[in-house]
């Protein structure tokens, strides 16, 4: 169970120990943020965690990733989230064992390790999201579309979500929890309550499932929820009824991670704890209200811990008073989240038994420092690996002046971190000879120094850098390198134009990738119309890898401004040609997406061209569609078709209208009456989007399994 909250003391800096929260999916994709990619790396955060800052627990969010990783859907058409999600952290779970190894260096320091993740986070129908297509859905949304929380007709489901008002939702669930506890030792699971998506359109929309619906009318047997004719008092209650299942699901959970010796904490909201939370105030993102009975749970031991999420400092501090009171007398572990840990206004908290919760992230967040101890030059030869490192990353910064033959000899230094430090503190001289000796670390056994080396390159570099960046692509294709090399190649700007054009023919997909990626912010820079050249040859290429042909026609539409209106008018020919001679989905999708763009004013021959290819594009959505996209393209589709203007609308209108085809009747419905554009839903009164259904939305067709 929980260790016992009361703060064990202040450290040598007269600090309190504080708890941290390591976002490893955030630190996966940002190479800039403390490295999570080998056992050996995580080895040291923990070292640095424990011996820096007396951390007791870690809140380790790669558990809940994992838990997607086995249990979720991702889809090919959107390569970097494929990219990311695939082959990248699957790899570092299955071959590195990160989980394993987080786990296991945090016990060697006497600290418990948390799975950390969401309570209603469940992955989004592909044709919604904060990109669309958004292809990450638990396979049990896909193969029970009925146990999402639906909306008042049954129609569309709620982004991120499964409905726990079904016994079977929330026993499979548990069977995860318990799994993930037992497979990799975690000592307790914590639950976010926000979705990182979009979907709402108004509060109230979704939870139209029909254990609900019962446990509402047990109380208002003559009222009709799905009617949206709510008193104030009904609606109140409609939302406690859906939170009354969550909180079944928490007594269910509970006892069942007691059994494996594990605990449960809830995170609550800052201002609001009552219901989910935000995620970044978006209107459209979340479950819409649901009401949490977090005091019912505390007062009847449903949860071990409670979190008091980052807020105001006013609205936190409330939001703990209230935690306390509730926790009486009893044995509650009290944390809250935190960007200055050590604010005087905490140590009435500290003392009652509240734990800070700092982030594992750059650049502030309180516990940035991997020692509180001072720099100099003469401390680079410490045998504290965390003060070696210290010292280069305050060269990096400005900090402290250190000349490249001082930093020169740590580029090899026996512990990786010191070695990816190394790397920063050189750029940061800016010098060809620096450039060189970064270039060495291309090739290191740890791929963070690799990650780091890379996009060091993009601050200190010499004329055979892109070369040298090149030639390591062959050898490591992982994701956040790729990554970094096109920033460093994008950085040398149109001094790389050379090598990357010859990058784009090289043998090698992940080269490919990266120079064609890398071209498209260099034409940002200059040369625009050459970029478009050569972007176009490789988007138009039926051999190319469908990944390189994406990211060339993202180059190109997002190059469309900085050309001529000739060149403008060839891009739109080139994606009309695309989407006439049948290149696969992703290419499809990418090419659609930027003919809603790219014709140029005025052409009326060429826009009545592009919008005819559009629609003959979406018609194949229609009944009877067998595409791998068939769930989610027509979105894109619809959406150029929309952006287009009156002529699109009218577009959409016919064939909404037309009797023959539901499939095309409804999916055009969608795209202009229930929009998801620009990353987000329109947001709509509640009235009126019923009124606009009741009006305009034809016979539902039913789901389209992806």
């Amino acid at each position: 169970m929980l260790a016992a909250s009361l703060a064990a003391g202040p450290d040598q800096a007269g600090r309190w120990p504080v708890d941290v929260y390591c976002s490893t999916g955030d630190h996966l994709w940002v190479a800039e943020r403390e490295p999570v990619d080998s056992p050996a790396a995580i080895e040291a955060m923990m070292e640095w965690m424990a011996g820096t800052y007396g951390t007791r627990r870690v809140y380790w969010r790669a558990g809940g990733t994992e838990i997607w990783d086995r249990h979720y859907k991702v889809g090919r058409d959107r390569p970097l989230q494929y990219d990311w999600a695939i082959d990248w952290k699957r790899s570092l779970f299955r071959e590195e064992r990160i989980n394993e190894a987080a786990v296991a260096a945090a016990h060697e320091r006497d600290m418990e390790i948390f799975l950390y993740t969401g309570l209603f986070e469940h992955g989004v129908q592909p044709d919604v999201g904060i990109i669309a297509p958004y292809l990450v859905e638990d396979t049990l949304r896909i193969r029970h579309p009925e146990w999402c929380m639906l909306d008042r007709w049954g129609e569309r489901r709620c982004p991120g979500p499964l409905s726990l008002a079904y016994p079977e939702v929330r026993r499979r669930l548990i069977a995860r929890m318990v799994e993930a506890v037992r497979d990799s030792g975690y000592d307790g699971v914590t639950f976010y309550s926000y979705v990182e998506n979009v979907g709402l359109r108004y509060l109230d929309e979704f939870g139209f499932n029909e254990p609900v619906i019962a446990r509402f009318r047990e109380r208002y047997p003559d009222v009709d929820p799905s009617t949206g004719q709510f008193t104030e008092e009904q609606r109140a209650h409609w939302r406690r009824c859906r939170g009354e299942f969550v909180t079944q699901y928490l007594r269910e959970l509970h006892e069942a991670l007691a059994a494996e010796g594990a605990s449960l904490m809830m995170i609550l909201d800052a201002k609001e704890p009552d219901v989910p939370q935000p995620w970044w105030s978006k209107p459209t993102a979340g479950t819409g209200p649901i009401h949490l009975d977090w005091e019912a749970w505390v007062r009847e031991g449903i949860v071990d811990g409670v979190w008091v999420q980052l807020g105001g400092m006013t609205d936190q501090r409330a939001t703990l008073d209230r935690v306390l009171a509730a926790r009486g007398g009893r044995d509650l572990d009290v944390v809250v989240r935190t960007a200055e840990p050590w604010r005087d206004d905490w140590a009435p908290y500290v003392e009652a038994g509240v734990t800070p919760v700092a982030v594992i992230t750059a650049p502030t967040n309180g516990i940035e420092r991997l020692t509180l101890a001072p720099t100099s030059a003469e401390t680079l030869a410490s045998p504290d690996w965390r003060l070696r490192v210290q010292t280069l990353a305050d060269a990096a910064d400005g900090k402290l002046a250190l000349t490249r033959e001082q930093i020169a000899p740590f580029a090899a230094d026996e512990h990786l971190l010191v070695r990816r430090r190394a790397m920063h503190a050189l750029a940061a001289l800016n010098e060809p000879e620096a450039a060189a000796l970064i270039e060495r670390g291309l090739d290191d056994a740890e791929s963070s120094v690799r990650i780091a080396a890379a996009a060091s390159l993009a601050r200190c570099h010499r004329p055979a850098s892109a070369r040298a960046i090149l030639d390591a692509l062959t050898r490591d294709g992982g994701f956040q390198f790729k990554q970094a090399c096109v920033g460093a190649l994008a950085a040398m700007g149109t001094r790389a134009f050379g090598d990357a054009v010859a990058g784009a023919r090289s043998d090698c997909v992940a080269v490919r990738e990266v120079c064609v990626r890398a071209l498209y912010r260099i034409g940002r820079g200059g040369m625009a119309e050459q970029v478009m050249d050569e972007l176009a040859s490789r988007a138009l290429d039926p051999t190319e890898a469908p990944e390189v042909r994406y990211h060339s026609i993202e180059g190109m539409v997002g190059l469309r401004l900085k050309v001529t209106q000739e060149r403008r008018a060839r891009l739109a020919a080139d994606l009309i040609a695309l989407l006439r001679d049948g290149a696969p989905p992703m290419v499809e999708q990418q090419a659609a997406e930027g003919l809603g763009y790219a014709p140029p004013e005025g052409d009326a021959d060429l826009e009545h061209e592009a919008l005819e290819v559009l629609e003959e594009l979406l018609r194949r959505y229609g009944d009877g569609c067998d595409r791998p996209d068939a769930a989610y393209g027509w979105r894109v589709v619809g959406n150029a078709i929309l952006r287009r203007g009156a002529p699109g609308a009218e577009v959409l209108e016919r064939l909404r209208t037309q009797p023959d085809d539901r499939w095309l009747a409804w999916i055009t419905y969608e795209v202009a009456h229930v929009p998801q554009t620009g990353g987000t839903m329109q947001i709509v009164d509640e009235a009126e989007a019923i009124e606009v259904h009741e009006r305009l939305a034809p016979e539902f067709p039913g789901r389209r399994r992806w």
